[in-house]
């Protein structure tokens, strides 16, 4: 139920639209008004509110999961980094919410029962573990803010420059909510649970005049360095410090003014490759570039540097550009960050394993433009980076923020397309760390080939074995007696044409026996014969309960490249004298039977290919990681992967 009555600082209407809410500040006099019953009390004259770019304002509306909300109220914080707005929501069901833009990221969440007993906040560390709500969540950030001012309806007392201690936690379960914090600015501290969600979901109206959906990044505010007195834009409420681009000083945006935050050492000037203000089409949106910075490793007394543009949409928020020996990537924040202890040489995120590549402690060397927190030449964070071609996950910790960002190999050429640059980008220089292999589609498509010409080999095969191939053109049964030394005869068989290649078989009744043949191929007509020499053995019995055998009673002979005609065979049998017993044979001519030796030969061509494929493959993948300081197997080479100390970073 709404409730209005006049401030009595002013006498202008205030209007508490949610029944929940018992503060407000007056929009006229920004007195601090409480609500007792149907009067309000003066608490005194609020802050001013740090003048901003946020596209939200109060009477803002949107949708969140189907349900409509309006802004009903702000409170902004100061932290060390700068500064950022918590938007009071109230809901057409009534409920009360709270809408975080802090750094272009939009985070929604709810006053939630922890389920569990809080920990105090100064036994947090970046990283830690905790179960509330049912759910499991990783610290990620620590901050000791200031409340520096507010605006409409609150749901609690309300004062500028009031102390909160943060903590912003993730969950590591990709089916849950995304984000959570802990306030301690009361006591027992609040929890509040939800997740970031991207701009467009929201389905804002009444949004700021000059914040129109679609409307491409422009300038701000145009201010002078108070050192040089060069211009200086900044196009995002979310920046807190930018370095002029003529003298390097790094400064900090204060309402009207900038004031130096590091004055600039000497440094070599580095001209980016993409100049600051450049507009690059990606995913579908117009970003600008507004922050360049280099930065390094040393490693064995090496400088390993890469360079890294900051970008701004004003709906979308920030992503960033980096460009290492000319590759280059795509950088978006993670919002729900994969589970991981120190030291795991594997991450698992979004279903994707990515294996540990580098680690060590990046420091901002150059830096020129606008960024989201108070940067400073020589901050230092821990890095590591895992790669899954073409996808690189890489973690950065400080002593109170534990980030992650998600980057994904870019061409060159796709770069210079976006921000249709007349000159080409520099080549590449080696392998990028996830860039991905070339050779991986043309050893799929290998690969793919080789089981089709299998199948069309193994299908020509049993073709051929058991329909075309292979017809019988004698069967005849032979008995050989020990007591007689005349050959025999076979019946004639016709080839009525050339046969590639014609098989006698034998098949025997041998027992612990063997039989030497003869054998003497003629053509009838011509009578030109072909001489052969064969023998068939058979063995068996028991050993020790076991039982075992030696040869075998069939046996095949064949005879290659015959011309037309009719023929039969001569067999000159010899019987062992050791066991002269009789010996009966079965005798079949196959003409054209199916060669298994040819099918062999033509199996082992075809994996020639794709063996070859994997190792050129597989070639790419080792060159690759000699660049990397953390083996592929796992095994550690190079610096380690503590927590930092210092610095900040998106």
């Amino acid at each position: 139920m709404s409730f209005s009555a006049n401030c009595p600082a002013c006498g202008a209407p205030v209007a508490f639209k949610s029944s929940a809410s018992f503060h407000a500040v007056c929009e006229f006099c920004r007195s601090t008004l409480v609500r007792h019953g149907g009067d309000l009390e003066n608490l005194g004259r609020m802050a001013d509110l740090i003048e901003d770019a946020s596209p939200i304002r109060i009477g803002t509306e949107g949708q969140y999961h189907g349900v409509h909300f309006a802004v009903i109220g702000r409170i902004q914080l100061r932290y060390e980094a700068g500064v950022w707005n918590e938007w009071h929501l109230l809901f057409d069901d009534q409920r009360g919410g709270w809408l975080s833009d802090a750094g272009g990221e939009y985070l929604v969440s709810f006053l939630t029962a922890p389920g569990a007993p809080l920990p105090e906040f100064a036994t947090l560390m970046p990283n830690d573990e905790l179960k509330l709500a049912g759910r499991d969540f990783v610290v990620t950030d620590l901050e000791e803010a200031m409340c520096i001012s507010g605006q409409g309806e609150l749901p609690f007392a309300f004062g500028a420059g009031y102390p909160a201690q943060l903590a912003d936690l993730r969950t590591t379960d990709e089916s849950a909510a995304a984000f959570a914090s802990i306030d301690y600015s009361e006591t027992p501290p609040l929890f509040f649970v939800g997740e970031s969600l991207p701009f467009a979901t929201f389905k804002f109206a009444n949004l700021r005049a000059d914040q129109v959906a679609g409307k491409p990044a422009g300038v701000v505010k145009a201010l002078q360095c108070p050192k040089c007195g060069s211009a200086i834009t900044l196009h995002d409420k979310a920046i807190q410090s930018v370095a002029c681009q003529s003298c390097l000083t790094i400064l900090e945006p204060a309402n009207e003014s900038l004031r130096i935050l590091q004055k600039a050492e000497a440094a070599t000037r580095i001209e980016p490759l993409i100049p600051l203000g450049s507009t690059g089409r990606f995913v579908g949106q117009d970003w600008t570039i507004i922050g360049f910075q280099q930065r390094v490793i040393r490693a064995d007394g090496i400088d390993y540097h890469w360079q890294e543009y900051l970008m701004h949409h004003p709906q979308e928020g920030f992503r960033w550009l980096v460009e290492a020996d000319g590759h280059w990537n795509w950088v978006s924040p993670v919002s729900k960050p994969p589970r991981y202890s120190v030291g795991l040489p594997t991450v698992t995120y979004n279903g994707e394993t990515y294996r540990r590549y580098s680690a060590g402690s990046a420091v901002t060397r150059y830096v020129i433009g606008e960024f989201t927190w108070k940067i400073k030449v020589g901050e230092t964070w821990e890095t590591i980076d895992f790669i899954g071609p073409p996808k690189m996950l890489s973690r950065e910790a400080s002593r109170n923020e534990t980030s992650w960002s998600l980057g994904e190999y870019l061409p060159a050429e796709d770069v210079a397309a976006a921000f249709k640059l007349k000159a080409a980008l520099p080549a590449a220089v080696g392998i990028g760390a996830n860039q991905p292999n070339p050779r991986t589609e043309s050893h799929r498509r290998v690969f793919n080939n080789f089981w089709k010409f299998v199948a069309l080999a193994v299908f020509a095969q049993a073709l051929w074995f058991f329909i075309l191939g292979g017809r019988t053109l004698l069967d005849q049964r032979l008995v050989f007696s020990p007591g007689s030394d005349d050959p025999v005869t076979t019946q004639t068989f016709q080839l009525d044409s050339a046969a590639r290649n014609v098989v006698l078989r034998h098949d025997t009744d041998l027992e612990n026996n063997w039989l030497g043949l003869g054998l003497t191929l003629v053509e009838k007509n011509s009578g030109r014969a072909w001489a052969a020499q064969s023998d068939v053995a058979y063995w068996h019995g028991s050993d020790g309960g076991e039982s075992w055998s030696e040869g075998d009673r069939s046996r095949e002979l064949e005879f290659r490249d015959l011309p037309a005609g009719t023929y039969y065979f001569v067999i000159d049998p010899e019987i062992s004298a050791e066991k002269p017993v009789a010996v009966a044979d079965r005798v079949k001519v196959i003409r054209d039977q199916a060669a298994w030796s040819n099918f062999f030969f033509l199996l082992i061509f075809l994996a020639a290919l794709p063996l070859f494929s994997r190792y050129r493959m597989t070639a790419f993948e080792i060159e690759r990681w000699k660049n990397a300081d953390f083996l592929s197997s796992g095994a550690d080479i190079g610096s380690g992967d503590s927590d930092g100390d210092s610095g900040g970073d998106d």
